[in-house]
């Protein structure tokens, strides 16, 4: 099985799933890294047509492909707009789910009250209850990562070369997620039965830009996909019996791509008076994660913006959630993104519980790294606004550099 559709990197023509080894070798040749997403598929979908289907329908549509597909799916529903939509498209079209699931490391934490399991707490259990109420042959089950977590840089060659098993998103949480299939003695089983287990994931908004030169709107994908767990070391090992769908970011899925940035192009191109400096539509150009250190930091990100009377305005993640995902309750609490997709607040505990790896392995592979990658690789938030604090040269504060896709023009 050919899992190319989640991504992979060119350098010349040296192709491989792992950032970090593109990485090397693009510093080796002096070649800038490409990565491609799908090329092939999307450059030929009118995405400048505007497909008229309402957008629940879509929504239905894409729940169904799914269930077709497949013998046992499981959503992770972590309490966030995009996998609660993916989990409400199946539940109020009585299309039927065989587990709705959770991440957290409450043993290694000690407490719900972190940023990674409060919003699980807090959110995604008492709504996945729910749920059940209306989908009563739906298990419910909440994995524990801690032991997963401990253990992960002894499990295959992973203290040497755990580097190659991320792109995006980093952190002993994440590497323990590639793991969860083969820990979970339920799906190990359902795997050995012959039956077709599928992980779907709410990946991701419709990544809808402005091109200011061309007064035209583009979709631009961003390399992200390991954030929800489909990392290079799924694409590498190439199982069959491993099946993840992203619910929106596939190729089975670009009318209801289509439609989504649709709906948002209309909106920027004449928003509401009244929105103009609100809650929805911004002149702020910053965005605010949360640091290492549990402070909100003003962090410049590339946003869905709109030129109105000369002045720029920034469509937030508010304004973006009302628009695409009606259903969604706009006060359901969340935690927020991170500043560092390397030093995740959500891994805290453990560099503080096993300081001696985090140091050799960890903070000194990406040490060394840094500093090997001096013309593509890593980057530093050095806006204005964060280069006047203390934090702005604070290594934790690093992220790989993004990767992008062909822009796609939603406009002719």
């Amino acid at each position: 099985m050919n899992k190319d559709h989640f991504g992979y990197y060119l350098v010349g023509k040296y192709k491989t799933y792992s950032k970090i080894d593109a990485l090397e070798y693009a510093h080796l040749i002096n070649t800038p890294v490409k990565w491609i997403f799908n090329d092939d598929v999307f450059s030929t979908h009118p995405w400048h047509i505007d497909n008229q289907i309402d957008l629940k329908k879509l929504y239905k549509k894409r729940a169904e492909q799914i269930r077709e597909k497949y013998d046992y799916i499981v959503i992770w529903y972590s309490g966030g707009v995009d996998s609660w939509t993916v989990t409400n498209s199946f539940s109020e079209n009585n299309i039927h789910v065989d587990e709705i699931a959770q991440f957290h490391s409450y043993e290694g934490e000690k407490t719900w009250d972190t940023c990674l399991n409060k919003e699980v707490k807090d959110v995604a259990v008492p709504q996945s209850q729910e749920f059940l109420n209306v989908m009563p042959h739906t298990k419910h089950r909440t994995v524990d990562l801690t032991s997963i977590i401990k253990s992960v840089f002894d499990e295959e060659n992973n203290r040497l070369d755990f580097v190659y098993k991320f792109n995006h998103s980093w952190g002993p949480h994440v590497l323990a997620r590639n793991y969860v299939r083969e820990k979970v003695a339920d799906w190990r089983n359902i795997i050995a039965s012959g039956k077709k287990l599928c992980f779907v994931w709410g990946s991701d908004k419709p990544p809808v830009r402005y091109d200011t030169l061309n007064d035209k709107y583009y979709l631009e994908f961003m390399d992200i996909i390991d954030s929800s767990s489909v990392g290079p070391r799924i694409q590498m090992l190439n199982r069959s019996e491993d099946h993840d769908e992203l619910f929106y970011w596939s190729p089975d899925a670009m009318d209801l791509i289509t439609k989504q940035a649709h709906i948002i192009v209309d909106y920027m191109r004449n928003p509401p008076k009244e929105d103009l400096d609100s809650i929805y539509l911004t002149s702020d150009p910053y965005t605010y994660l949360i640091s290492y250190d549990g402070e909100y930091l003003p962090v410049n990100r590339k946003r869905t913006a709109t030129k109105i009377n000369n002045k720029m305005y920034y469509l937030t993640e508010r304004g973006l959630n009302r628009l695409i995902y009606s259903d969604w309750k706009q006060d359901t609490f969340t935690v927020g993104k991170q500043v560092s997709t390397i030093f995740n607040i959500k891994d805290r505990w453990w560099f503080d519980a096993y300081k001696a790896d985090a140091q050799n392995l960890f903070i000194g592979a990406m040490e060394s790294y840094y500093k090997k990658f001096t013309k593509w690789g890593f980057n530093k938030f050095n806006n204005d606004k964060l280069m006047k604090m203390s934090h702005a040269h604070d290594f934790r504060h690093v992220n790989i550099d993004t990767c992008y896709s062909k822009k796609y023009y939603l406009e002719i």
